[in-house]
């Protein structure tokens, strides 16, 4: 069995939030609206004065922790309890895997609104669950994507650029994640996955480096849009197409690790992504030239390619352990890899990463 799980609506257009009200409209009229304090600040009031135009009431509760079960019981309670029928999250992933949770947890309608476009969480039907410290648990599979995301594109395009890159970064992996486990029996699901993180990644190359430097003023709208709906859509309907059968994920475990290093907690999804996407090269045992070309492109991207670069500078060795003894695959996740993955190799990759990421920093200070 296939499941594709997309929203209903997904719009992405300069000041969109200015209609935001005649959207949701459609799908109830009180709503409990969950966002990030610098969130709510940027895109709030747009969003408020279209709600209030629509005589949609509205409570609006500021979040700052991480989508834990404990906050989605909290705020699911808090749903309830009030009677909305609709549930709003402004901000970045932590706030949007929140929302979602809790309306699946209530079978509300949940409207999206990204401020930044760093994960593809505005449009996956998937949670990402940390405990109280930031610690990688679980992922929630959800039933269904959001009914609604409305991607204001001055907004997005106001964030500052490490949020896209690490946007970028996350799409990036998507791809690489998947593509060692094709073989000729690979179900639909895979395939279409495949076929859609491909995509992303094409749009990635030829945009990404040039949108990067250039100045916001001078963005070529349409390019823009392009990466945002890459990041966005793409990249969360890869994460949205269930074919019943867990793969490994090295990039994302690698990133999982990572979150049991109190060190990184300043670092973003995608930048632990994409060093994790490094390691993998390691262990596929790709070639210098290859890995050296993905090394550069973050570097253009200032994503990290050091474990100092993530915050982790003094007992680097025990600290790779515990990244190592973190990632557990079982027999069925690993069965079409063509490459080798346990704890010692994962040792070995992730020191060896660290090298050539010092290397190539070392190198572009005397360029």
């Amino acid at each position: 069995m296939i499941k594709i799980k997309a929203p209903e609506v997904y719009i992405n257009e300069e000041n969109i939030l200015q209609h935001a009200g005649e959207y949701i409209a459609k799908l109830g009229n009180y709503t409990l609206v969950i966002g990030g304090k610098t969130a709510l600040k940027i895109a709030g009031p747009g969003v408020f004065e279209s709600l209030n135009s629509e005589k949609i009431k509205y409570e609006i509760e500021e979040f700052s922790g991480y989508c834990t079960f404990a906050n989605i019981d909290k705020y699911a309670e808090l749903s309830n309890r009030l009677g909305v029928n609709i549930i709003i999250g402004i901000g970045g992933g932590k706030v949007l895997d929140l929302v979602k949770a809790i309306g699946e947890k209530t079978n509300l309608p949940v409207v999206t609104i990204p401020t930044i476009a760093a994960t593809c969480a505005a449009w996956s039907a998937l949670s990402v669950i940390y405990n109280d410290k930031g610690e990688h648990i679980d992922y929630l599979l959800l039933e269904k994507s959001p009914k609604l995301i409305l991607a204001d594109t001055n907004i997005i395009s106001e964030a500052p650029a490490r949020y896209l890159n690490a946007g970028i970064g996350d799409t990036i992996v998507k791809w690489y994640e998947a593509a060692p486990h094709l073989s000729d029996n690979s179900d639909i699901s895979l395939r279409i996955g495949l076929q859609t993180a491909k995509l992303a990644l094409n749009i990635l190359e030829k945009y990404a480096d040039e949108l990067h430097v250039q100045h916001k003023e001078s963005y070529v709208k349409s390019q823009y849009k392009d990466v945002v709906d890459s990041i966005i859509i793409l990249a969360g309907l890869v994460g949205s197409i269930n074919g019943g059968k867990h793969r490994a994920a090295i990039g994302h475990a690698i990133h999982n690790g990572l979150t049991y290093i109190p060190d990184t907690k300043g670092t973003l999804h995608g930048e632990k992504v994409i060093f994790g996407l490094i390691v993998q090269f390691v262990l596929e045992g790709k070639s210098e030239e290859e890995i050296a070309r993905l090394i550069n492109l973050l570097n253009k991207l200032e994503l990290p390619v050091t474990l100092g670069q993530l915050g982790i500078k003094d007992n680097i060795h025990d600290k790779i352990q515990i990244i190592a003894d973190s990632v557990n695959f079982d027999s069925s996740e690993l069965e079409n890899l063509n490459f080798q993955v346990n704890k010692d190799l994962i040792i070995k990759a992730i020191t060896k990463v660290d090298e050539l990421g010092s290397s190539s920093l070392k190198l572009k200070a005397i360029v």
